[in-house]
């Protein structure tokens, strides 16, 4: 079994479960952006273009699982271009990464101004979320499948990602569980 067909990481070994390829749990949502969801300069507020987004990389993470998953953090959420009343916002979803039961999905936001034609990268972020079993326990998910060449990138900047969490930011607060995963029974 090559890598792209077990995940990147080569360890077929850990779950019974098959993997699934990226594609398989990609999403797409698009939304138009409303008064109430804005203000007073007609700018959406911050906090309604990251409940789309989060509500996208949770689909996006249940279609990976299948099962629940929760929102454990995320990381760089920076706003390059303003979203204004009126703008067709498109989000895309689809996982990076994987360890054994958090998984996380890269979240861009595209604005188009439909009338005058013109589409902008207003944001991307990374969503870490965690599967869970009936018990609200983190489960195992199944490996990613990576196979192209941008798939493999995106997966070592999460390993990469994931390990940084793991050993520097969280360093010495055995309590603080969000970048280390549960031991899995």
């Amino acid at each position: 079994m090559s890598n792209s067909e077990k995940g990147i990481n080569g360890d077929s070994g850990r779950s019974n479960t098959e993997g699934r390829a990226v594609e398989h749990s990609a999403v797409t949502m698009t939304e138009l952006i409303l008064p109430h969801q804005a203000n007073r300069l007609g700018n959406a507020h911050g906090g309604e273009i990251m409940k789309i987004m989060d509500t996208a990389a949770g689909v996006a993470a249940l279609r990976h699982a299948h099962t629940a998953v929760v929102t454990a953090r995320v990381d760089g959420i920076n706003f390059y271009h303003p979203i204004k009343v009126g703008d067709f916002i498109t989000v895309n979803a689809f996982l990076t990464f994987v360890g054994h039961s958090s998984m996380e999905v890269q979240v861009e936001v595209i604005t188009e101004d439909i009338i005058a034609e013109k589409t902008t990268h207003a944001l991307t972020a990374y969503f870490i979320l965690v599967a869970l079993n009936e018990q609200g326990k983190p489960t195992k998910v199944p490996p990613l499948i990576v196979s192209s060449e941008k798939e493999k990138e995106l997966w070592e900047k999460g390993r990469r990602r994931y390990e940084m969490c793991r050993r520097e930011l969280m360093a010495g607060d055995d309590n603080y569980r969000v970048c280390r995963e549960e031991k899995v029974v």
